[in-house]
């Protein structure tokens, strides 16, 4: 006998199609192993074009070297979650790392055969190939499998069915983040809850199939179910519990999804602490080795870039000091980590009977409290050059999110009234230069859109920080300081 859920799900499957079930692990290791064909094949098939016609007695020796070299790739893949599946399914975002290891890899293999004195074993010429055709394909077949999975799955012949047990508020969140993040191997098949009358005949556009006996029925014919996600509230333990009981005999995945759904939330991965799971909310931006690694590298270049500054900080203060009275360096309270308060340095650049030391009124062009030094200063960034002192301290580091003065506005209001993700910005040191300043939102803050701009960029770096990004926005602070743009 047919159920009316039963009946229902038909339509869902295409008659005659050929399916396959989503396996992640499978898609993972189909990138691997493309990965270890590539890396291997592209070395041997350089050497058998170029190196063998003329030394075929090395074919030893290129096979060792290949073989270590595909072995220590596929290793430090796997250790940076390179075969990950919605890492395979992001290439854009994940060649950097692709080449980024590739490089350190050959660089290490260099490294060992000078050291070992086995250099002149191998050909130049193959190994600069074998780099460069390598890199090459490694990305390229890195597109071609993340459109193939993306293809076969809006064709219906790949894809995970997922049942949804739950009709309420929180089941509507759920489907609606479903269908945002556009995963086309996401299937929803239908949504089952055992309160049909209030419910009703649809949940976002998906049929209510039935109660709870009949999701375990639908699941067992067919494809069935690949996954089940209550949608519940988490405090209902008794009936939780009865229903992962009814639940379990089923060959799917059972989870049981947070209460509080949001686009933000469902990022968030568990962890088991203290004998019990966890939903992690928020993370330290830069913690453990990060931080070390954060804190060693602005302690160096600010080390070498106070150096290579001092001839120049002399002749500012020498500047500074004939033109108008008063001290070379100002201090002003800002917010620093945690929203501690700490002085940070500047080059004076106002007449000092002028100052405004919480920055209640916004410089602006010809503004007559700056000096001409000040002026010329201000228009390079050049007044900034103190808190490389500041860095040295431990108070900043040389690029994150630009420490603003307490009274600072935007549109006559204060900071913190125009965005509450402003406080968010003091997760991290403050910088010297930061992603922000470098695409153009540096300057005052007239309005309140210029502060919601650069908010933006910050908490885009507090998210995506890495030591590669560090230094791709201090080459950019070149050409942001050049152009001047909103410097006054």
């Amino acid at each position: 006998m047919v159920t009316k859920a039963e009946d229902a799900i038909r339509p869902i499957r295409k008659p005659g199609a050929y399916r396959l079930s989503l396996s992640r692990s499978i898609i993972g290791g189909i990138a691997a192993f493309t990965d270890a064909l590539i890396v291997s094949g592209t070395g041997f098939l350089v050497f058998i074009l170029y190196v063998f016609p003329k030394v075929p007695d090395k074919v030893m020796a290129y096979s060792a070297g290949i073989s270590l070299f595909t072995l220590l790739i596929m290793q430090a893949f796997y250790m940076a979650g390179l075969y990950r599946f919605m890492r395979i399914n992001e290439p854009a975002r994940h060649v950097p790392h692709i080449a980024g290891i590739i490089f350190l890899a050959f660089l290490g293999l260099l490294g060992f055969a000078f050291a070992f004195k086995i250099t002149d074993e191998f050909s130049r010429v193959w190994a600069f190939s074998w780099l460069i055709s390598m890199l090459v394909l490694l990305v390229l077949c890195r597109y071609a499998l993340a459109a193939f999975v993306r293809g076969w799955a809006r064709q219906g012949h790949l894809g995970r069915n997922i049942m949804i047990y739950g009709g309420g508020e929180q089941a509507e969140r759920l489907i609606e983040h479903i269908d945002a993040i556009d995963e086309p191997w996401n299937r929803i098949t239908g949504v089952f809850d055992d309160r049909l009358e209030r419910v009703g005949n649809q949940v976002c556009g998906y049929p209510v199939l039935g109660n709870l006996r009949d999701l375990v029925a639908c699941a067992r014919k067919g494809r069935g179910a690949d996954e089940v996600l209550i949608a519940l509230p988490w405090g209902a333990e008794e009936r939780l519990m009865k229903i992962m009981a009814a639940l379990s005999a089923l060959p799917s995945d059972i989870r049981l999804a947070p209460e509080f759904i949001g686009n933000e939330m469902l990022r968030r991965r568990t962890s088991f602490q203290y004998g019990v799971p966890m939903l992690r909310i928020l993370d330290k931006p830069v913690s453990g080795w990060s931080a070390l690694t954060k804190y060693a590298m602005d302690y160096a270049l600010g080390s070498l870039f106070l150096a290579i500054s001092l001839p120049i900080i002399l002749i500012v203060a020498i500047c500074i000091k004939l033109e108008s009275r008063g001290p070379v360096l100002f201090r002003q309270q800002r917010y620093g980590f945690n929203s501690q308060l700490i002085d940070v340095f500047k080059f004076r650049t106002m007449y000092v009977d002028r100052t405004d030391a919480n920055a209640e009124k916004l410089a602006t062009r010809d503004d007559p409290r700056i000096t001409k030094v000040g002026a010329f200063l201000r228009r390079f960034s050049l007044d900034e050059l103190p808190q490389l002192f500041n860095v040295l301290r431990g108070e900043m580091s040389v690029v994150g999110p630009r420490p603003h003065a307490l009274q600072a506005k935007a549109g006559g209001k204060l900071y913190k009234d125009v965005i509450d993700e402003h406080a968010v910005r003091y997760k991290v040191k403050p910088g010297i230069t930061g992603w922000a300043q470098v695409n153009g939102w540096r300057g005052n803050t007239e309005t309140e859109g210029d502060l919601v701009g650069r908010v933006e960029h910050d908490l885009y770096y507090i998210e995506n920080w890495s030591i590669p990004f560090d230094l791709s926005i201090l080459l950019r602070t070149v050409t942001a300081v050049l152009g001047g743009k909103n410097s006054y």
